[in-house]
């Protein structure tokens, strides 16, 4: 029998949904971050290595413009 602290850890919280900014590029790494929050720490460490690096390149491609 468990206890509902005990549901609630072991399910942990529903994950995020991303926001939708209309920014495709964006939008997209939203969604990567988001579906990575119920994956392995690796996996989200991963997730936040591919933001930094595609937000970057988002960011240097709106300096160009």
């Amino acid at each position: 029998m468990s206890t509902e602290f005990e549901d609630r850890v072991t399910s942990g919280p529903p994950a995020p949904e991303a926001p939708v900014t209309g920014d495709a590029a964006i939008d997209a790494v939203l969604a990567d971050l988001a579906s990575a929050q119920d994956a392995t720490l690796a996996d989200r460490i991963g997730a936040g290595e591919r933001a930094l690096t595609d937000l970057q390149s988002r960011l240097n491609d709106l300096g160009g413009a």
